[in-house]
C-alpha cells in the first residue's frame, strides 16, 4: 500500500470546540489540541499491500482496472448418486410455494438430478441444504476447455432472498496453482466470487468502494472486477447481466500477498467485539459448536487461542485499554478502516462485513474491508428514502459503533477523537475526494450503461415506484448522485459528535417495583460534559397525551429509575438524554408497530429481574 505522507487536519480545531462547551470535565477530549494531530505514523507493524496486486500483473490477459470480464458458464449434467447426510436439496411445497430443505434419505430414488433451479432455492444459508451443480467456466484469458472444470453454488446472506442471485464458482484446481492440472483464474485465485448486489441501485458501490480503498494507506482492499455473465443450460444461452467479481479473502489472498498462509482469518457475521458465550473453544482447542455463527473461519492456522483473549481482554475494564489496543491491534490499520466507513457510510458494520486478519505466530489483528453494497448514500437512495424508517441519526456517524467495547473505549481514550478527525479529514483530502470518484465513475459509465439499462438488470433495478422518472433515468441520477454522498457522510459525523452518544434501554420487576435502566453502555458526551435524561412509559409506542404510566419529566443525571410495578401488558419506554448546549439523543432501541417505526423506543412486558 502507498506510504502515507504526514499531514495536518486543518480544520481540527474547530470541529473539536463544538458548539463552545465551556464545563467539559474532560479537557483531553475537548480542547483543541496546542499543535496539529498527525493520525498516521509508519510503524513497524504495519501491513504491506503493493497497488500492483490488484490490476493482475500475473495473468494470462492482464487486465487494468477498470475493465469489463465476460464470463460465460455452461451447464453440466449434475447427478446424486447416493444418499448425503451432510447435505440435502430444496423442492418446493405444491400449497404455499415456499422453498422446503429435503435432507437426502435412503427411500429416495436415485441418481437425482441438480439444476440451477435447485441453486438458486437455497435462501437459507443456515441450513443443510447447498445445492451445487457442475458447471464449464469460460472467460477471457482463460483456456478454454469444454469439460466440467468448475462448481457453482449460491452464495450471499439476505441477497438470497431478491430474484436475482449472487453465485459462487469454485474451480477444479488445487493449491498451490502453479502445480494444479486445472488452471486457476489469473494464474492465482481458484474461487471466484459473482456478487449481483441487487438491493444497490447503481451497482457499482461495491466496485466503487474497494477501487477507492485500493489507494488507502494501511487499508488492504480487494481485487474485483465488473463481469458480464451468460449462463447456458445444456440447450440455450441466457444473459444474466452485471456482477462484480470480488477476490475471495482466503488461502490464495494471503499467498498473492505474500503473508504466510498458514495465518487465521475471520470473517465477522455477527461479531461486535464483545464478550459472547458462542465464542468458545473445545477442551482440545478447536472452536466450539457456534464458534463460526459469529466468526466464520476463512482461513486457519489451527490455533485460535489469540482471538479468545483478545475479546477478553477488550472487555476486561479494569485492564489498561492502551496496553491491551496496541498489543492486539495496529493503529494505523484500525484508524484507517474506521475513518474510511465513515466517510463511506459502510453503516453495516457493527457486527458483519468485515474480516479479521491474524498473521501465523503472532497475536495482532488487522481490520479487512469486505461488502460496501449498502454504502456511498445507500440509506438515501430513493427506494430506500422512501420507507422513512430504514436509518436512524444513532446509525449516521461514529455513534454507529458505540455499543461495541472495542470501538467504544478506543474513542473514550483522550485525545483519540482528535485522532479521528484527523483520520477522516486526511483521507476526506487525499483520496476520497469528489474528483476521484468522478474519474472512477466516468471509467464504468461506458462499461456498465448498456448492460444494466437492459434486460435482465433493468427489470430488476430497485427504483422508486413513485417516481415519474423512468428506470434508466433513475438509475443514473443515483449513479450521479455517488460523487457527493462522502461529503454528506462526513457532515453527519461532524453534527453526530455534538450529540451524545446513545445507550440500550431495560426494564424488570423487583420488589413489586418497575425497574428502569439505560446504563450501558454508559451514555457520553464527546465534549466530556454533564448529562441529563427524561423517562416516559407509555401503553402505546407514540406516546401521545392519555397513555403515559410513568413520566419523569425533570431531568435527572442518574441512569435508572423505578415506579410502582403496572399490570402485566405491553409497554414503551423512551428515555432523551440531554447535554448543557441541548443537543439531545435517545437509545439505539426502535420498535415497529404496523408501517411506523418508533427510533429510541423499546417495548417490554413487565417481567422479574435475572
Amino acid at each position: 500500500m502507498k506510504k502515507i505522507q504526514l499531514s495536518l487536519a486543518a480544520t481540527l480545531g474547530a470541529v473539536l470546540l463544538l458548539n463552545g462547551c465551556s464545563n467539559s470535565n474532560n479537557p483531553d477530549i475537548n480542547e483543541a489540541p496546542s499543535t496539529p494531530v498527525v493520525p498516521f505514523a509508519p510503524d513497524a507493524t504495519d501491513l504491506a499491500d503493493t497497488d500492483a496486486h490488484y490490476d493482475y500483473p500475473n495473468a494470462l490477459a492482464a487486465a487494468i482496472e477498470p475493465s469489463l470480464l465476460n464470463v460465460k458458464i455452461t451447464y453440466i449434467p449434475t447427478l446424486i448418486t447416493a444418499p448425503d447426510p451432510t447435505n440435502g436439496y430444496y423442492i418446493t411445497d405444491p400449497v404455499s410455494g415456499n422453498n422446503v430443505c429435503q435432507p437426502y434419505d435412503n427411500t429416495l430414488t436415485y441418481p437425482i438430478t441438480l439444476t440451477r433451479a435447485d441453486v438458486d432455492r437455497d435462501t437459507d444459508k443456515t441450513d443443510v441444504c447447498e445445492p451445487e451443480i457442475k458447471v464449464n467456466f469460460q472467460a477471457d484469458g482463460y483456456p478454454v476447455t469444454a469439460a466440467y472444470n468448475a462448481k457453482l453454488r449460491l452464495r450471499g446472506s439476505s441477497t438470497r432472498l431478491a430474484s436475482q442471485k449472487s453465485y459462487r464458482v469454485k474451480l477444479r484446481s488445487t493449491s498451490p496453482c502453479s502445480a494444479s492440472t486445472v488452471s486457476c483464474w489469473r494464474n492465482d485465485e481458484i474461487t471466484l466470487q459473482f456478487n449481483k448486489h441487487p438491493y444497490d441501485l447503481t451497482r457499482v458501490r461495491n466496485k466503487l468502494a474497494f477501487d477507492l480503498m485500493r489507494d488507502i494507506p494501511y487499508l488492504n482492499s480487494l481485487r474485483t472486477q465488473l463481469t458480464h455473465i451468460t449462463y447456458n443450460d445444456g440447450t440455450a444461452d441466457s444473459d444474466l447481466g452485471l456482477f462484480t467479481h470480488v477476490e475471495k479473502i482466503g488461502k490464495e489472498y494471503l499467498q498473492n500477498r505474500g503473508y504466510d498462509a498458514t495465518s487465521n482469518i475471520y470473517k465477522a457475521t455477527e461479531f461486535s467485539f464483545n464478550s459472547d458465550e458462542k465464542l468458545i473453544l473445545n477442551s482440545d482447542g478447536t472452536p466450539g459448536d457456534h464458534f463460526e455463527d459469529i466468526l466464520e473461519i476463512e482461513n486457519t492456522s489451527g490455533d485460535h487461542s489469540a482471538i479468545i483473549a483478545m475479546v477478553e481482554a477488550i472487555n476486561n475494564d479494569n485492564a489498561d485499554f492502551d496496553a491491551t489496543f496496541n498489543k492486539y491491534f495496529n493503529r494505523n490499520n484500525y484508524l484507517a478502516w474506521l475513518a474510511t466507513n465513515i466517510l463511506m457510510g459502510n453503516w453495516d458494520t457493527r457486527t458483519q462485513n468485515f474480516a479479521l486478519y491474524q498473521p501465523a505466530g503472532g497475536e495482532r489483528f488487522y481490520i479487512l474491508p469486505w461488502d460496501y453494497d449498502s454504502a456511498l448514500g445507500y440509506e438515501d437512495q430513493p427506494d430506500v428514502l422512501a420507507e422513512s424508517h430504514t436509518y436512524d441519526y444513532t446509525l449516521l456517524g461514529a455513534a454507529n459503533w458505540w455499543d461495541s467495547q472495542l470501538h467504544r473505549r478506543f474513542l473514550q481514550q483522550p485525545g483519540n477523537v482528535q485522532l479521528l478527525i484527523a483520520a477522516v479529514e486526511d483521507l476526506r483530502s487525499k483520496y476520497l475526494t469528489a474528483a476521484n470518484i468522478r474519474s472512477k465513475m466516468d471509467k464504468y459509465k461506458p462499461l456498465v450503461e448498456s448492460i444494466i439499462t437492459q434486460n435482465p438488470d433493468l427489470t430488476n433495478l430497485p427504483t422508486y415506484s413513485g417516481s415519474a422518472s423512468s428506470k434508466a433515468m433513475q438509475w443514473d441520477a443515483e449513479y450521479n448522485r455517488l460523487t457527493g454522498t462522502i461529503e454528506t457522510n462526513y457532515q453527519r459525523f461532524i453534527a453526530g459528535l455534538q450529540k451524545p452518544m446513545p445507550f440500550w434501554l431495560s426494564a424488570c420487576t423487583s420488589g413489586g417495583k418497575m425497574m428502569l435502566d439505560w446504563g450501558w453502555p454508559v451514555p457520553f458526551d464527546i465534549q466530556g460534559g454533564m448529562l441529563t435524561y427524561t423517562v416516559k412509559v407509555a401503553t402505546t409506542p407514540d406516546f401521545l397525551p392519555g397513555t403515559l404510566i410513568y413520566d419523569l419529566a425533570t431531568p435527572t443525571a442518574a441512569t435508572s429509575t423505578q415506579f410502582g410495578e403496572p399490570i402485566a401488558s405491553t409497554y414503551y419506554m423512551q428515555v432523551n438524554a440531554k447535554k448543557s448546549s441541548g443537543k439531545t439523543t435517545h437509545s439505539f432501541d426502535y420498535v415497529d408497530s404496523g408501517t411506523q417505526r418508533y427510533f429510541g423506543v423499546m417495548s417490554f412486558i413487565p417481567t422479574p429481574c435475572l
